[in-house]
């Protein structure tokens, strides 16, 4: 009778064990199978942040490459007009040692509105912040007048100038068309 009674209550409740913890492993798979697909969500938006990031980095390192290019060549190409602006004054240097009127002054209305100009063009190009001011650069300019000469020396640098901007310019206007 104590095996019919080991039996009688035991076998239910063993298989009731069982069904209890093959409840549990199914609810702890059924866990770790949603945990799985949280990860696998995670890593594949971790992935797609990861290619954009590069896809961003390498239009970056491009862009970067395509300004430095254009700073090169326009650099080089001031270089070409710096070299070409410095032979051609040292060429009128020579021509206008042996100018007999050289030493005339230019008109002092000419020479005032010239010094005026560049006086604008000067500030205009300084900033604003007068903390910076230089104080020895302070005194009065002296009022010596402008000869043809000088006047004449003056052109090519200033046209060289001009120029250098305009190559400067059309580099950035060439960096922004390659952004679009």
């Amino acid at each position: 009778m104590n095996i019919s009674l080991v039996e009688k209550y035991w076998k239910p409740l063993a298989v009731m064990t069982m069904v209890i913890v093959v409840a549990v492993l199914c609810i702890l798979l059924e866990n770790s199978r949603s945990d799985v697909a949280l990860l696998q969500s995670d890593n594949d938006v971790l992935r797609n942040d990861n290619s954009l990031q590069g896809q961003v980095i390498a239009t970056q390192a491009f862009n970067f490459n395509r300004f430095n290019q254009v700073a090169e060549f326009t650099n080089r190409n001031n270089s070409l007009i710096d070299a070409s602006t410095d032979k051609t004054v040292i060429e009128y240097r020579e021509i206008l040692r042996r100018e007999k009127t050289c030493d005339l002054p230019v008109p002092v209305d000419v020479a005032g509105g010239l010094l005026e100009y560049a006086n604008r063009l000067r500030t205009g190009a300084m900033h604003a912040d007068s903390g910076n001011a230089n104080a020895a650069s302070n005194s009065t300019a002296s009022t010596s007048s402008l000869t043809y000469c000088q006047a004449v020396l003056w052109i090519k640098p200033l046209l060289a100038t001009i120029e250098k901007a305009n190559n400067q310019l059309a580099g950035i206007r060439q960096i922004e068309q390659d952004r679009k």
